[in-house]
């Protein structure tokens, strides 16, 4: 396994970054990703795992400058997602002593984030699951972006195998991103219900939709189309996915999924999946 610049850049030693997963991201997972090789990340609010980690901050929620810096202090990465990139928020986090990062949908965003200070970029394409920034396939923007920014450049969306990870990394990516795969591992905070929904779905039992809009509108995020139907009968329309614990019936709820979906089909240790991931590399 040869190093790239991101791991390099963020001191990991396998060049897989964990997705942050709002509601079901825990710190059990990032340690488990992290202690495997890879960078974990955690959501805002969730305690950071030690070593190789991240915190993720979605813009449209209007984290403050000293949560940010906060969370800088105790993690080696902050990553930001869902809003034009801004140099303010990147500064706090560099000031706190953390590296920066900025999820985008598209090359204009991703040159923007270079400008605003990040150390690297996600070229996220409309196969991820959750929220999606752009409108572009992961080959169409990743290539994209390569070609408009210095700094290095990790692939997001869709990716589920050692197959499509070798792919995208030979497309010049510094690094894969990967949520849909983690929700199924044992670490993660995912209600049983999802985790089995998760495992018997292919990539056309999954829809893009703005269906989940409380409190974040316009902003669309792929889920399983079956969590969406129910939704529409019932009238549920919260962004949080089902997670262990939850105390109504998680049918309705969002259970976010990429198009790589298909190839998860059991429920594997993260340390597992890192393995399996890079093991073409």
């Amino acid at each position: 396994m040869s190093t790239s610049r991101f791991t390099n850049l963020v001191g990991c030693t396998l060049p897989v970054q964990l997705a942050a997963m709002g509601g079901v991201g825990t710190t059990e997972l990032a340690t488990a990703v992290a202690a495997a090789g890879g960078l974990g990340m955690v959501p805002a609010g969730t305690q950071p795992a030690a070593g190789s980690c991240g915190v993720n901050f979605l813009m449209p929620f209007a984290p403050s400058l000293e949560d940010i810096a906060a969370a800088a202090g105790q993690c080696r990465v902050v990553e930001f997602f869902y809003a034009d990139p801004r140099a303010d928020v990147v500064s706090a986090a560099h000031r706190a002593g953390a590296l920066t990062g900025w999820q985008v949908g598209s090359a204009a965003e991703a040159v923007a984030a270079e400008k605003a200070g990040c150390d690297y970029v996600v070229a996220q394409g409309t196969e991820a699951g959750g929220h999606v920034r752009g409108t572009q396939s992961l080959d169409e923007v990743l290539e994209q972006v390569r070609s408009s920014v210095r700094i290095p450049v990790v692939a997001a969306g869709g990716i589920a195998t050692a197959e499509r990870t070798a792919a995208v990394i030979r497309s010049g990516a510094d690094a894969i991103r990967v949520g849909t795969r983690f929700v199924a591992s044992p670490e993660s905070g995912a209600h049983p219900d999802y985790v089995r929904m998760v495992l018997a779905a292919s990539a056309d039992d999954t829809v893009l939709t703005e269906w989940f809009s409380d409190g974040w509108a316009n902003a669309p995020h792929r889920v399983l189309r079956s969590s969406v139907t129910a939704a529409q009968k019932s009238g549920w329309k919260a962004t949080v996915p089902p997670y262990r614990g939850v105390d109504r019936d998680p049918t309705d709820m969002a259970m976010y999924a990429g198009m790589g979906v298909g190839d998860v089909n059991r429920s594997q240790p993260a340390a597992e999946v890192v393995a399996d991931l890079v093991r073409l590399l």
